[in-house]
């Protein structure tokens, strides 16, 4: 098969996994939608996996994996640092945004004749 088809195939089987969980009557017991959608997305991942797509899926999270190993993590204590700047930076802002607020506040009073 080609690509595209194995990559259409795939979301239709797993659109018909979806489908017929809903589609079947709660009646016949609450495994049969459980198992259609199970199988259908089984059969649809299996097709996937004979895919490029999931070949070229399957480096990209494995040389994701080996860039984020080369991640320098900060400490504790750098990052308990840097919440408490951002933090004292959210106040101060807070402060000074309200200071504005209040002083046009007080100059449209000014300015409709209000007290």
């Amino acid at each position: 098969m080609t690509e595209k088809v194995k990559l259409y195939t795939a979301a239709f089987l797993a659109a018909l996994g979806v489908f017929a969980y809903f589609l079947i009557p709660l009646h016949y017991g609450a495994y049969y939608p459980a198992l259609a959608l199970a199988a259908g997305l089984l059969v649809a991942l299996a097709v996937f996996a004979s895919s490029v797509s999931a070949r070229g899926l399957v480096a990209f999270f494995h040389e994701s994996y080996g860039e984020l190993l080369k991640v320098v993590w900060p400490s504790r204590h750098e990052v308990l640092r840097s919440t408490a700047v951002v933090l004292g930076l959210i106040v101060v802002i807070a402060l000074f945004l309200w200071v504005v607020d209040m002083a046009l506040l007080a100059i449209v009073r000014l300015a409709l004749g209000g007290v």
